[in-house]
């Protein structure tokens, strides 16, 4: 990537796109297990459709769901982070590196919570949020440190 880009500011919307890949997923696993895809209501028709699927299907469609959810719960928590290190003057290469890496633990997050089939896995996809709410901290925790 260029450097010209203000990365800690283009995180922000990929960030957003990473919260959003498990909902497409989501829906690219209805319509491969039903042929069909009702936009009328897309965000009720997993209950209705769930009968004709494989349960395999149902559950990661289910999950995808849920790694979405969570995708678009922490957003808020990082663009605060984000723009609280920038604000205070955080150093640029800091508040890319924790951007960067809460990049790379939600897209893991992201792959281990759709995947996910057994126990040793949920809990590592726990661990995962955790060091992407942690790069969170310690940008917040740089905000409040910096010297204006």
């Amino acid at each position: 990537m260029s450097s010209s880009y203000n990365f800690p500011l283009l995180s922000m919307p990929l960030a957003a796109g990473l919260a959003y890949v498990p909902h497409v997923i989501r829906a690219l696993i209805i319509i491969n297990s039903t042929k069909q895809w009702n936009n009328v209501n897309p965000r009720g028709q997993l209950e209705k459709v769930e009968g004709r699927m494989s349960k395999a299907a149902s559950a990661m469609a289910k999950r995808a769901e849920g790694a979405h959810n969570n995708g678009i719960e922490t957003l808020p928590i990082f663009y605060g982070a984000v723009l609280a290190a920038l604000h205070a003057g955080v150093a640029k290469d800091t508040v890319s590196f924790y951007a960067g890496f809460f990049l790379a633990s939600r897209a893991l997050y992201n792959i281990v919570y759709i995947f996910n089939t057994s126990r040793i896995l949920a809990f590592a996809r726990t661990g995962i949020w955790g060091s992407g709410i942690f790069a969170c901290l310690k940008l917040f925790l740089a905000a409040a440190a910096a010297k204006h």
